[in-house]
């Protein structure tokens, strides 16, 4: 189970994941990062390693037109923010992630009382 503070990042994360839109391709990247990540989590329960490294591969982090030192920093970052998230989830945490999820795509598709519960929330 997630520490009340584990899970209270996870949900704010989340949340910022899918209702926010980047501003550069890093900002891209890591959004895409985050959604993966927490959506393993919220459909699952669990993160584990191998998660994080299919939110790495599936972020586009490998893709970015960066050197091999820059490329290595943000995955070496983003890698530290995953692994913050491995562990298991009560089934009440899982089940809450599953419905915020839900709610952030719902505010995606312009449902503004989806806003107003996902600010109640978290």
């Amino acid at each position: 189970m997630y520490s009340a503070f584990k899970f209270n990042n996870a949900k704010v994360d989340l949340a910022f994941a899918f209702t926010h839109k980047p501003t550069d391709s890093m900002g891209q990247v890591e959004l895409a990062f985050l959604r993966h990540l927490l959506s393993a989590a919220a459909q699952r329960g669990q993160v584990t390693p191998d998660d994080v490294q299919r939110a790495l591969e599936s972020s586009g982090a490998f893709d970015l037109d960066l050197d091999e030192g820059g490329k290595d920093k943000i995955v070496a970052d983003l890698w530290n923010i995953g692994d913050n998230y491995i562990g298991a989830l009560s089934a009440r945490q899982a089940a809450e992630l599953r419905r915020l999820r839900k709610l952030c795509l719902e505010a995606n598709s312009g449902d503004a009382d989806a806003l107003a519960q996902i600010a109640e929330i978290i």
